[in-house]
C-alpha cells in the first residue's frame, strides 16, 4: 500500500503536468493569435496595395480618355478656324513676306482700302477695335492658336441671338454684326408682309453651331479634369459632334457614338496587348535583358569554378608530392598558385556583378509591375512598392518561423 508521501508526490506530479500542459496550450494559442494577426496585417497590406493599384489604373485611364477628348476637340477647333478664315477670304491677306500686310488688311476691314480686289472706297466697315481683333485673330491662328477666331465667331453669334431676341446691342457688337452682314455671313431680306429680317447663311450657321459645340466640349473637359483631381475617375461627359458641311472628315470619324467606342477600343487593345510577343513594352525587354545578363554571369562563374577545381587538384597533387620528398617543377607549382589566386579574384568580381544584375532585375520587375497596373513608373512609386514587398516578405518570414516553432513545440 502506497504511503501518504508517495500519494502526495504523485498528486503533485499530476498537478505539475496539468499546469505544464495548460501553459503549453496557452503558448500555442498565443502563437496562433500572433500568426493570425500577422496574416491579417499581410492581407490588409495586400488589399491596400491592390486598392492603390486600382485607383492608379482608373486615374490613368481617365486621364487618357480626357487627353483624347481634348485632342479631338483641338482638331475640330483648328478646322473651324481654317474654314472661317478661308471662306471669309481673310486668309488671302496673310502674307508674311509683305511687312505691310496687316496694315492693308486692317484698312480693308475698316473700309479704307483703296486698291486691289475691293476697288476704291470698298471694305466691310468694321470699327477700329473690331478690325484690330480680327487681324489679331488671323495672326494667332497662323501661329497655331485658333482660340481667338472661335471667340470672334461666338461673339458675333451671341450678338445675332441678342438682336433676334429684340434686345439692344452694344455699339461694338452691333458694328461686328454689321460687318459680317456686309461680308455675306448674314442675309437681309423681307418677309411676305414686308417686314425686314436677318438670318444666318448656311455656311455661317454651320460655323456657329460647330463653335458652340467646341466651346461646350471644352467646358466638359475642364469639368472632367476637376473631377479627376478630386478622385472621381468616371468619365460621364460625352462630346458633341454634329454633321457640318464645312467639316466632313470630323463628321465621318468623330460623331457622338464613334468617339466613345473608339476610346473603349483603344483601352481594350492597350491592355490585351501586354502579353503578346509582338507588342512587348520597353520594360519587358529590359527585364528579359537583365535576366539574360544574369544567366551569362552565372554561366561564367560555373566555368571559372570548374577551372578553379582542376587547378586546385593539380596544385594539391604537386604540393603533396613535394611534401613527400619528390622533386617537382617549382615553376609549375608557383604558376598554379598564381592561377588559383587570379581565378578566385575573378570569381569574386563576377559575384559582385551578379549581385548588381540581380538588383537590376528586381528593379526592372518592379517597374514592369507598376506599368502593368497602370501606375506611373516614378522613383516615389518604386520606393513605395519596394517597401510594401519588403513588409510582405518580413511578414511571410515571421509566419514561417512561427509554423516551425509550433511544429517542433519550441518557443
Amino acid at each position: 500500500m502506497a504511503s501518504d508521501s508517495t500519494i502526495a508526490l504523485q498528486t503533485m506530479n499530476r498537478m505539475l503536468d496539468r499546469l505544464s500542459a495548460e501553459k503549453q496550450n496557452r503558448r500555442i494559442e498565443a502563437l496562433k493569435m500572433v500568426e493570425l494577426g500577422l496574416k491579417d496585417r499581410q492581407m490588409t497590406m495586400m488589399e491596400e496595395m491592390r486598392g492603390l493599384q486600382a485607383d492608379q489604373s482608373r486615374m490613368q485611364m481617365a486621364m487618357i480618355k480626357v487627353a483624347d477628348m481634348e485632342k479631338f476637340t483641338n482638331v475640330q477647333k483648328a478646322k473651324i478656324a481654317n474654314d472661317f478664315l478661308t471662306s471669309s477670304r481673310f486668309l488671302d491677306f496673310y502674307n508674311p513676306d509683305n511687312p505691310e500686310w496687316a496694315v492693308e488688311f486692317t484698312k480693308a476691314l475698316k473700309g479704307e482700302y483703296k486698291e486691289g480686289m475691293f476697288g476704291d472706297e470698298q471694305g466691310w466697315k468694321f470699327s477700329d477695335r473690331n478690325a484690330s481683333l480680327i487681324a489679331s485673330s488671323l495672326i494667332q491662328a497662323q501661329a497655331g492658336n485658333p482660340d481667338a477666331v472661335l471667340t470672334l465667331i461666338d461673339r458675333a453669334n451671341k450678338a445675332y441671338l441678342t438682336a433676334q431676341g429684340g434686345k439692344a446691342l452694344q455699339a461694338e457688337d452691333a458694328n461686328l454684326l454689321t460687318g459680317f452682314t456686309n461680308m455675306g455671313m448674314f442675309m437681309v431680306g423681307q418677309d411676305a408682309e414686308g417686314n425686314p429680317f436677318v438670318e444666318k447663311s448656311p455656311q455661317w450657321q454651320s460655323l456657329t453651331d460647330a463653335t458652340t459645340n467646341v466651346l461646350s466640349n471644352e467646358s466638359m473637359i475642364r469639368k472632367e479634369r476637376v473631377d479627376i483631381q478630386t478622385g472621381d475617375y468616371d468619365i460621364t461627359e460625352k462630346l458633341n459632334f454634329m454633321q457640318y458641311e464645312t467639316l466632313p472628315d470630323i463628321q465621318q470619324s468623330l460623331n457622338e457614338v464613334e468617339i466613345q467606342s473608339l476610346l473603349e477600343k483603344q483601352m481594350k487593345e492597350a491592355f490585351t496587348s501586354l502579353d503578346t510577343e509582338e507588342t512587348r513594352t520597353q520594360l519587358e525587354i529590359e527585364r528579359e535583358e537583365t535576366q539574360t545578363n544574369i544567366d551569362d554571369i552565372s554561366s561564367r562563374i560555373e566555368q571559372k569554378e570548374d577551372k578553379l577545381s582542376i587547378s586546385q587538384v593539380k596544385f594539391n597533387q604537386l604540393k603533396s608530392n613535394k611534401d613527400r620528398g619528390f622533386v617537382i617543377d617549382e615553376v609549375e607549382l608557383q604558376q598554379l598558385a598564381d592561377d588559383i589566386t587570379a581565378i578566385k579574384d575573378s570569381i569574386n568580381i563576377e559575384r559582385d556583378n551578379l549581385n548588381t544584375a540581380n538588383d537590376e532585375r528586381a528593379l526592372a520587375a518592379n517597374k514592369l509591375l507598376l506599368e502593368r497596373q497602370n501606375i506611373p513608373v516614378t522613383e516615389e512609386n518604386l520606393m513605395l512598392l519596394s517597401e510594401k514587398l519588403k513588409e510582405q516578405q518580413a511578414a511571410t518570414d515571421v509566419s514561417k518561423s512561427i509554423n516551425r516553432l509550433m511544429l517542433t513545440g519550441g518557443m
